[in-house]
């Protein structure tokens, strides 16, 4: 009896383990991995977001360069580009441009991508915190082009990215930056 109350116990915990992995690894907007590697993570707006999310790739094994002033040009040799949209003004400055250059690199770059047959993620996991006149210039002009979109649940309160998306752009809201990385992960293939 003791036995049998062991085994349904560990079958219960491992069907929960399952459970919560099948939900990261086919997230809602996203019917399974769809994206294939390398891929190119650039930020659109310059801010620290870029740097977390080549973390995220990092940790969850993805073959990836990062280069936060990626040009058009780098987007040939990668099967994904990921731009992680997040306004900066301290980090355009740091780099030497403004938002006029930024927002045409933006549009170089899924340009290229498109013309390439790269897909084309968006991420956005600066949270509420993030958002702004400044950030929401970058969505505007990064995710009505994307292939998916990976936004953390805080930064779409106004949902300029559940409108942006439509029915036509697959969109996951991961509770934290942590999770958003289960999400990006789960769209490699």
């Amino acid at each position: 009896m003791k036995d049998r109350l062991l085994t349904l116990t560990v079958l219960g915990l491992v069907f929960a383990v399952v459970l919560a992995f099948a939900g990261v690894a086919a997230a809602a907007g996203l019917p399974g991995a769809q994206f294939e590697q390398p891929l190119l993570i650039t930020s659109v707006g310059q801010s620290a977001d870029g740097q977390m999310v080549r973390v995220l790739a990092q940790r969850a094994g993805l073959n990836f360069t990062y280069d936060s002033l990626a040009g058009a040009d780098a987007v040939s040799g990668y099967r994904t580009l990921v731009l992680v949209v997040g306004g900066s003004s301290k980090g355009l400055g740091a780099a030497g441009i403004n938002l006029d250059q930024e927002e045409q690199r933006a549009q170089a770059l899924i340009g290229a991508a498109k013309n390439g047959g790269v897909g084309v993620v968006v991420m956005h996991v600066g949270g509420e915190a993030r958002r702004g006149d400044l950030t929401d210039r970058f969505v505007r002009a990064a995710a009505p082009r994307a292939d998916y979109l990976i936004v953390v649940a805080d930064g779409n309160q106004d949902n300029i990215f559940g409108q942006i998306a439509g029915d036509s752009i697959p969109v996951d809201y991961p509770g934290t930056v942590g999770e958003a990385g289960g999400y990006l992960k789960a769209a490699f293939k």
